[in-house]
């Protein structure tokens, strides 16, 4: 749990803080409730005795007493559910303390009242003990009122039997009495301990979860969770009239807005129109003939949108509805950003019956509205598929691509802050196709990795990576590391390593000079920990990818000997803008020196981001701020200008 804590932000370990807090006061709260009620009916019910009332009088009395304890905390209980969000958290504390050692006060008048007969002081003594243990339980993670109650309530007993009483059996109850008290103290100790850790990893857990299953930019589920939403709408409309649309609401030009304006004002925009499209089901849901908008996110500028119940005749214009969160601009920075969007739509029952044909249609409609020229509603229709180049065509092209020797390898430097010096590079894989140019590896590679190609990609990715590499080392810089990413699926081939061993002894590259990256939910999977620990057995460095976008726990930095961990791009451009950026990169920074795990954070675009992890103690950078993804000529231009300089030169001077 300790190294579960170093992936939260500052924020969020508060949040927890504060919730672990709260639910220490509702706790108190419930265990008021056996103080109040035994400690006032039960008093009052000795005083009464004392005055020598009746039996009958006594019965009657406690009961008024005792109906109207229960009726006040009634009161009390639904005035904590009312004002609970609004009352201070401190407020109640002391409001529930004060109830507390006021009942326990109750029965200090008791002790002065105790009966003379023996069995009845015998009968008092368990009932004092009992109501002694409820009040300690009862204030579990209150370690200062356990004490003060269970002194109000003890030691005027532990006096009476010292002091007044005397003799040996008292002795022994008095004896006892302080025994119990110090039990009782040291066991609310432990148990509040104990109570706080586990509300704490419960919380932690369901945070950390959260973040599995959401989108930690906009908060909307991501593809995780949407085929559970399919399911539970198909569930509602069977057996009806209704159906459902699901909804692909994809922005067009994202991709130019990141690269002319930078990727933190493509994220505001992602974040502005999360908060409309919100705004928009909410405000439906409320209009006359409502449906229920349930909004996800699949990709850096795709939404899935599941609107149900619908009827067909009238799904086009609440479909339409979502052009109008694009009407006004969105501004940055004063300057005015007009966004258009392409929908594609699949209706339950008619464009499929499960989730992933509904899911497959929807995005086929939303490429065609992209190729008619975008800022276009498109119903899934069978002729899509039809237009649209078929997967088998385009995988037929990939392997042409391996073959033709259409696929590229780009290098961007890795740069060491300490040194200032370009250390190594990350092999990025490019395709130019002889058709439609240069495809985004955004497009093809999860392709690849359905349909297998990604193995003998990734087999030429590291074989091409290794040769490179080894012709700079042989020009001079001797020095350079190459970091490869490695899929899944090449993880799992059983010929993995025999293949790795023969690509190094071909291309006679020094093993210690290639870095693997892998990503964190692979780095767990327990059928591939054997490849993973053949890895280090080689020599080979490892490096966990898009660190802190993950949702598994921290303990195989240290059981693997991660060499780097690679903090992902999404926490870097915000900075120094976003506090919760900052918070992050500096704890992942801190926890990865305590852990004597090189830090490098990817996407850095500015001075300012530079100096900031420079000021944190940051062991490597990547990003535009030096330099783009360069073809290896380019790359040889680049090591050769930095060697001439000393140092890794700024994109801006080394384009100058």
């Amino acid at each position: 749990m300790q190294l579960l804590k170093k992936q939260l932000s500052l924020e969020e370990k508060n949040q927890i803080n504060h919730q672990v807090r709260a639910e220490l006061i509702d706790h108190l709260y419930r265990g008021c409730l056996p103080g109040v009620i035994s400690g006032v009916p039960a008093s009052t019910a000795i005083f009464i005795n004392f005055y020598g009332y009746s039996p009958l009088r006594l019965l009657i009395e406690w009961y008024i007493v005792f109906n109207s304890t229960l009726a006040g905390l009634a009161g009390l209980y639904f005035f904590h559910i009312k004002y609970k969000n609004r009352v201070s958290i401190q407020t109640w504390e002391w409001t529930y303390s004060l109830m507390m050692c006021a009942c326990a006060s109750l029965w200090v008048p008791c002790i002065y009242l105790m009966p003379n007969d023996l069995t009845r002081q015998f009968m008092f003594l368990i009932a004092l003990f009992l109501i002694t243990t409820g009040y300690g339980t009862g204030t579990i993670g209150q370690l200062k009122l356990c004490a003060a109650t269970l002194n109000i309530i003890l030691m005027p007993l532990i006096l009476w039997c010292f002091i007044i009483k005397g003799g040996i059996v008292y002795n022994i109850i008095g004896t006892y009495s302080l025994i119990y008290l110090f039990f009782m103290i040291g066991a609310n100790i432990r148990s509040t301990q104990w109570f706080k850790d586990s509300l704490k990893l419960k919380l932690e857990n369901t945070l950390v979860s959260y973040q599995a299953t959401h989108d930690l930019l906009t908060q909307l589920p991501n593809q995780r969770l949407l085929p559970q939403y399919i399911q539970a709408a198909i569930n509602k409309v069977k057996n009806t009239q209704d159906t459902f649309a699901l909804v692909c609401f994809s922005l067009n030009r994202m991709e130019m807005i990141n690269d002319s304006l930078g990727h933190q004002a493509g994220d505001l925009i992602m974040q502005a129109v999360t908060h409309r499209l919100t705004a928009l089901a909410a405000q439906q849901s409320k209009a006359a003939n409502a449906s229920e908008y349930v909004i996800t996110i699949s990709r850096k500028d795709t939404f899935n949108i599941i609107i149900l119940p619908l009827q067909r005749e009238t799904a086009e214009e609440k479909i339409k509805l979502l052009f109008s969160v694009l009407n006004e601009p969105f501004f940055l920075e004063k300057q005015g950003i007009k966004l258009t969007a392409s929908i594609g739509v699949s209706f339950y029952g008619s464009d499929g019956n499960d989730d992933q044909s509904l899911l497959v249609n929807a995005d086929a409609a939303m490429l065609q509205g992209k190729r008619s020229g975008g800022n276009r509603l498109e119903f899934y229709r069978t002729e899509i598929n039809e237009q649209l180049p078929k997967q088998l065509e385009l995988e037929t092209d990939l392997h042409a691509a391996l073959q033709n020797k259409q696929l590229l390898l780009y290098y961007q430097p890795l740069v060491c802050l300490r040194t200032n010096q370009i250390i190594g590079m990350e092999a990025l894989l490019r395709w130019s196709h002889p058709t439609h140019g240069f495809i985004s590896p955004a497009n093809f590679i999860p392709l690849a990795e359905e349909t297998g190609l990604i193995v003998p990609i990734g087999e030429w990715v590291l074989q091409e990576a290794c040769r490179q590499t080894q012709l700079w080392h042989q020009m001079g810089f001797s020095s350079l590391k190459i970091a490869v990413n490695l899929a899944e699926k090449q993880l799992r081939q059983k010929d993995l390593i025999g293949t790795i061993q023969r690509i190094l002894k071909e291309t006679g590259f020094d093993s210690d000079y290639l870095e693997l990256e892998i990503t964190e939910t692979a780095i767990l999977d327990e059928a591939i920990i054997h490849v993973i620990k053949e890895f280090k057995n080689m020599g080979l460095s490892l490096s966990v990818d898009d660190f802190g976008t993950g949702y598994s726990g921290l303990s195989y930095l240290k059981r693997f000997s991660i060499n780097k961990i690679k903090i992902d791009q999404s926490f870097i451009r915000d900075i120094p803008a976003n506090y919760d950026s900052i918070t992050i990169v500096s704890g992942i920074i801190a926890m990865g020196k305590e852990l004597k795990v090189n830090t490098l954070c990817e996407g850095v675009e500015t001075q300012e981001q530079l100096d900031f992890l420079k000021s944190k103690g940051c062991d490597f950078v990547q990003g535009y701020y030096f330099s783009k993804p360069l073809a290896a000529n380019h790359f040889t231009d680049l090591l050769i200008k930095s060697q001439e300089h000393g140092a890794a030169i700024p994109a801006a001077l080394s384009k100058a």
